[in-house]
């Protein structure tokens, strides 16, 4: 693969402009891997053809070798992952990649952005210039008001008119003229001071509108501009005609190639309805690649391209003396360690089968409403899912969701308690994966019908995998717990002091169906050999004691019931010990 630099705004040479072509091939497909992309593109050119530029070997004249150039493509392509494809009578001579460097991008939609900022802004500056105007005119009114006020007080002198007098007077008379001429003028002020009072309203409300428009226009600019480089890479594509035909040629291309800043993800939605739970599963394409993909064959694969791989090979396992290190590289080293140290990953659960349709419907209740879902080829080692419908994805570095498959998982529930820690009884579902998806890790969004009631998360799930759904706090089964005893002997038998305590757990069940619930609690676990834990009691008994102190019962409750759980135990300790962890 050959790469050059080319300037798209640069005149060509005659000669080779005469012989480069300029394919317009748009996106026809796309498929997005879980860290990039492959991009297709597909159009029509055509050859002139006929035109010798030599002779071959064999004496008879060699056709014109034409270059076909297909401009614009993200910066970020891989050029060693162009490939060249198509239909024609053509050979394909070479395959080139060029930078293309730009003084302003070429995408059209931020090109128009930019125009419609800039033209928001000229409207702004022209309603300045019109509130100045208006804002002179008035300083202009005032100074007209003053100085014809004065003008008509020396012309006058004192005025012999009356306003508050009942009878006009006769015309001709001095003061009924006055009073005309005075009324004229403040209504004619008043007017004028009227319309460039409603003239500033304007041009306010109008400005108002404008600001809020061009801050929009301005953070989307920011957006759009952060993914698009003015810089773009072209692919040219030297093709030579294999038949001797004078005329033209139509010549159908194919370029492909990898784009990073591309990726797809699983997101979940959880729904439990009658001990059934329905998983929706999305798949949230995101891409920064600097090209717009549109309405085209747009697939999701579970697929890792690379183009470098090999396998594993072991390298020399060294066992050596320890050397001391040097402190200020020892700390440099720790300092290191915790910036780069990974998050914990997050907990997770889920699965799939289907459910047969006839328990879906009802003779006179109408159907639920379908979910259109993706179709998946699982021919080769990993899944390529197509949605049901086109899908653009603008590069603009947000997710945009489409649905993969919808499962419904006969569950089996139980509940999972730990009252110690909180008064809540937690729901779980165990399922298997009978579909043959397998589920990529991703959150899960928990609804109990219609209510979200929290998020949760799921790990790879391949199929026939059974999994724990964690389904969230259902408050229809109440848990307490409560210190019923405690006692302290005052009285030391020997060197030992003793604490005895009794705890009661109390289970209701108020939802409508039989609930089964693992209950948790403890028991302290001495490291001391000055303090011992003894005479455990338990009712009813436990189920599982492990060396930790952790205690664990099953217990069925039918709909309705109350169950408890009598749980008590002695401390013993040496007199005169500080005890951690523990509290009189």
């Amino acid at each position: 693969m050959v790469i050059s630099m080319v300037d798209p705004d640069a005149p060509a040479h005659p000669t080779a402009q005469a012989a480069t072509l300029v394919l317009d091939a748009p996106i026809t497909a796309v498929v997005v891997y879980p860290r990039q992309a492959r991009v297709t593109r597909r159009g029509t050119v055509t050859l002139p053809v006929g035109v010798a530029t030599g002779t071959g070997q064999d004496g008879v004249a060699a056709p014109t070798e034409r270059t076909v150039t297909l401009r614009g493509l993200p910066l970020g392509l891989d050029p060693d992952s162009v490939r060249v494809a198509g239909r024609g009578a053509v050979r394909v001579l070479g395959v080139d990649v060029a930078v293309e460097t730009r003084a302003r991008t070429a995408d059209p939609e931020l090109s128009t952005l930019e125009d419609e900022l800039r033209a928001l802004r000229r409207r702004a500056g022209e309603l300045d210039d019109a509130r100045e105007t208006e804002l002179a005119r008035r300083k202009f009114l005032d100074v007209a008001a003053r100085n014809g006020a004065a003008s008509l007080a020396r012309g006058w002198g004192a005025p012999s008119w009356d306003s508050g007098t009942s009878e006009p007077g006769t015309p001709g008379d001095p003061a009924v003229d006055e009073a005309r001429r005075l009324a004229a003028a403040g209504a004619a002020l008043g007017g004028q001071l009227a319309q460039l009072y409603a003239r500033l309203r304007e041009i306010a409300d109008e400005r108002d509108e404008l600001n809020g428009r061009i801050a929009a226009l301005t953070r989307a600019l920011e957006v759009r501009r952060g993914y698009r480089p003015p810089d773009t890479r072209a692919v040219l594509v030297a093709l030579e005609p294999a038949g001797g035909a004078d005329g033209e040629l139509d010549v159908e291309l194919e370029v492909s190639y990898l784009v990073a800043e591309a990726s797809w993800t699983a997101r979940y939605d959880a729904r439990l309805v009658d001990g059934v739970v329905t998983l929706t599963w999305f798949g949230m394409v995101t891409q920064s690649s600097g090209e717009d993909w549109p309405l085209c064959d747009l697939a999701l694969s579970t697929a890792r391209p690379a183009l470098r791989s090999g396998l594993p090979e072991l390298t020399p396992w060294y066992v050596d003396v320890a050397r001391p290190v040097p402190v200020a590289a020892m700390y440099a080293r720790a300092a290191d360690a915790y910036a780069g140290a990974p998050l914990p990953p997050a907990a997770a659960a889920p699965g799939g089968a289907p459910m047969p349709k006839a328990a879906l419907m009802a003779a006179s209740v109408p159907p639920p409403v379908e979910h259109a879902v993706a179709t998946v080829d699982t021919s080769g080692t990993a899944a390529t899912y197509r949605p049901p419908r086109p899908v653009p994805v603008p590069a603009d570095g947000r997710p945009h969701r489409t649905t993969l498959a919808v499962l419904h998982l006969e569950a089996e529930l139980d509940y999972l308690t730990a009252p110690k820690l909180a008064a809540e009884a937690y729901l779980r579902a165990s399922v298997t994966n009978s579909s043959p998806h397998t589920l990529l890790p991703g959150p899960v969004a928990i609804f109990h019908g219609a209510d979200f009631v929290g998020t949760s998360s799921l790990e790879l799930v391949p199929p026939g995998a059974e999994v724990e759904l964690q389904l969230g706090v259902d408050d229809r089964l109440l848990v307490e717990r409560e210190l019923v005893s405690r006692a302290t002997s005052r009285k030391v038998v020997g060197n030992l002091r003793r604490t005895d305590v009794g705890y009661e757990i109390t289970l209701t069940n108020h939802t409508p169906r039989p609930a089964k619930v693992t209950v948790r609690d403890q028991v302290p676990v001495s490291r001391h050999e000055g303090i011992t834990v003894k005479d455990l009691r338990t009712s009813p008994a436990v189920d599982e004691h492990t060396d930790l102190g952790q205690l664990t019962w099953t217990v069925e409750l039918a709909p309705g019931a109350k169950r408890q759980i009598e749980l008590g135990f002695r401390l013993e300790h040496n007199r005169g010990l500080d005890l951690t962890g523990w509290a009189e």
